[in-house]
């Protein structure tokens, strides 16, 4: 004869279970919501580092002072070499690790990876030692204007290029782009005219602020955040102007960006953190 609980029984042990379960969702939540930890690495690190070429003019850019600023060091590069006389300047940024790409399309950008290179040209080959994969990029903004940006994924211990697509960075990982016209508002009397559609777009933004984690998304652990064993190199050229060509814009920046690369390693070589 099987045994039969009653429901005197029954609802006690659901009533527990229930005040447990949201006793543990609480506590996740709690830490969820806690700062961020400082990084190791910040731009105090950098004090005596001072890329310096015949090439280029090199201007340094003030990093915010604060202990999870994603960004160690800025730089504006113009070449002034007779053939790139006429070239823009170049913004260079070594900062923690990051999905560029998905940073960017939230951001309202059509972001094409335009190819890797791995040491000569554009190809999809493999880790080249020291300068690893550089992924080339055009972002297009919504007023069609058109950039030409390089990503390199360094190793924060020794500065070396790795060949990690910087599209698999875990911060800020999104599946789709938010709608740039659309704010979350809470309920309002013209969010229910759309419904659906309103709530849709609330799951998705949700959805992208959870970096595409389940467990973020029910707010049981932390997002993930840039990271401190990873650091990218981002090199980016002005808009192009009329007339410019794009491949001539990609040497440009390539050249900025394998520069500041060379300059980070020796400089690395040369001390201990």
């Amino acid at each position: 004869m099987g045994m039969k609980i009653s429901k005197e029984r029954i609802v006690p042990v659901v009533l527990v279970f229930c005040v447990l379960l949201v006793a543990f969702w609480e506590i996740m939540s709690s830490r969820s919501r806690s700062p961020f930890r400082p990084f190791l690495i910040t731009a105090d690190d950098f004090k005596g580092f001072a890329p310096a070429s015949s090439s280029f003019f090199i201007k340094p850019l003030k990093v915010p002072d604060d202990p999870i600023e994603p960004n160690i060091l800025v730089y504006s590069i113009r070449p002034h070499n007779e053939k790139n006389r006429e070239a823009g300047s170049v913004m260079t940024r070594l900062v923690h690790g990051y999905n560029m790409r998905d940073c960017m399309r939230i951001k309202g950008y059509q972001v094409d990876l335009i190819g890797t290179l791995t040491g000569g040209g554009v190809e999809a080959g493999v880790n080249s030692g020291k300068k690893g994969w550089r992924q080339v990029w055009r972002l297009k903004s919504d007023a069609g204007d058109v950039a030409i940006w390089v990503t390199s994924i360094l190793r924060a211990g020794d500065f070396l290029a790795t060949d990690i697509d910087v599209r698999s960075m875990a911060f800020p990982r999104v599946g789709v782009p938010d709608d740039p016209g659309w704010l979350p508002q809470g309920f309002t009397w013209k969010s229910f005219r759309h419904p659906l559609i309103n709530f849709q777009k609330l799951l998705r933004t949700k959805w992208s602020n959870s970096r595409c984690d389940p467990a973020v998304f029910l707010r049981l652990k932390q997002p993930a955040w840039a990271s401190d064993e990873l650091l990218t190199l981002v090199t980016a050229s002005e808009t192009l102007r009329a007339g410019e060509k794009e491949e001539d814009a990609e040497k440009t920046v390539v050249s900025v960006h394998d520069f500041m690369l060379c300059e980070l390693q020796r400089w690395r070589e040369e001390r201990v953190f």
